[in-house]
C-alpha cells in the first residue's frame, strides 16, 4: 500500500534567482577579455628589449629556483 507522499515527483520548478552586481560585472569582464583586437598595439624597439630583458630574467631566476629545490631534496 503506497500513500501519495511516496509517488509524488520531486518539485521540478526552478527556483528563480536574482542576477547579483558581481556576476554581472564578472560576464562583463570576460566579455570585454575575450573582444578581438584587430590592430595589435605597435611597441618600439626599446620597449620590446626591455619586455625580452625582464622574460629573460624571470626564466633564469625560476631555473635558478627550480635548481635551489632539487638540491634542497
Amino acid at each position: 500500500m503506497s500513500n501519495d507522499i511516496d509517488v509524488r515527483p520531486p518539485d521540478t520548478r526552478a527556483v528563480r534567482r536574482r542576477v547579483t552586481l558581481a556576476d554581472r560585472i564578472g560576464m562583463s569582464l570576460i566579455i570585454w577579455s575575450r573582444r578581438t583586437h584587430h590592430v595589435r598595439p605597435s611597441v618600439d624597439h626599446a620597449t620590446r628589449q626591455r619586455l625580452d630583458r625582464e622574460r629573460r630574467e624571470r626564466e633564469l631566476e625560476l631555473l635558478v629556483q627550480s635548481a635551489a629545490m632539487r638540491m634542497w631534496r
